[in-house]
């Protein structure tokens, strides 16, 4: 299962990308907005979907 809990997130404060695993993120900007975003590979190459912020995705 992910690596990530909501009370770790609720931490998260350093800009950067947070791995759940299979492919799911955090990313918390450099402003401090944090955002879902699913990594996945289409026609060999690496592609970022965003799946929308955490005030409207949560882990619940």
């Amino acid at each position: 299962m992910g690596q990530l809990s909501a009370a770790k997130i609720k931490t998260l404060t350093e800009p950067g990308r947070y791995i759940d695993g299979d492919g799911l993120m955090m990313e918390v900007a450099p402003g401090g907005s944090r955002s879902w975003k699913l990594r996945v590979r289409v026609d060999g190459k690496r592609r970022d979907f965003g799946l929308g912020s955490l005030s409207i995705v949560t882990l619940s």
